[in-house]
């Protein structure tokens, strides 16, 4: 089963908001005297990024739902002569 591209758009929008949140929460902090860590900032970052992988797994997902793969049929393995069929055999 395949992941729609509704899931992934709202998890790009989860994970973009999260990121945007956190941002801010890190930049409120900063105005503040804080400092801002190494750590905090990979993980706003890495939310933000996360994002736009979703949103381009999303539009991948929506291109494949709309032209959906053709099915190819595969006879390699289809007989080349006429099978035995019982009538046919003299000794019958």
């Amino acid at each position: 089963m395949r992941i729609k591209s509704k899931v992934w758009y709202w998890l790009a929008a989860a994970s973009g908001l999260m990121g945007l949140l956190y941002s801010l929460g890190i930049e409120g902090g900063a105005q503040l005297g804080g400092t801002i860590s190494d750590g905090q900032f990979v993980a706003a970052l890495c939310l933000v990024l996360a994002a736009v992988l979703f949103l381009r797994l999303g539009f991948a997902a929506q291109d494949r739902e709309q032209h959906p793969a053709r099915r190819r049929i595969d006879r390699s393995h289809a007989r080349t002569e006429e099978p035995e069929y019982r009538q046919n055999r003299r000794s019958a």
